[in-house]
């Protein structure tokens, strides 16, 4: 893994370990979005979940970039279905820039991870 892939990796693992935990652990603030948005809280722990798993399958792939591409694609998979609720609660501008900076950044790390050729 290159540096610039390892750098994107770190960032993207540290910040999708933190947004899974805050569901993990049931943060009012997510709960409340949750709620808001019309999913169980079934959904808010699973997604809490694969968010936790693709920090992990991240991390792991410093070292065996095949498990940094599963946890990439679960990235754009948690990230397009964020887009795709920011979309239909009418939410504010705001609240699309997180997913949007993070897909930005996974894409640039699987990119990043193409082989030269």
């Amino acid at each position: 893994m290159s540096t610039l892939s390892t750098i994107l990796a770190v960032i993207l693992a540290v910040a999708f370990l933190g947004a899974g935990i805050t569901k993990l652990t049931r943060r009012q603030q997510m709960v409340d979005n949750f709620k808001r948005w019309g999913y169980a809280d079934a959904v808010l722990m699973a997604t809490g979940g694969v968010e936790c798993l693709a920090a992990v399958l991240i991390l792991a792939g410093i070292a065996l970039p095949a498990l940094a591409i599963a946890g990439g694609l679960l990235i754009i998979f948690v990230m397009v279905g964020a887009l795709l609720t920011h979309q239909r609660a009418k939410d504010e501008l705001a609240m699309w820039v997180a997913p949007l900076a993070l897909l930005a950044l996974d894409v640039g790390l699987l990119v990043s991870m193409l082989p030269d050729g």
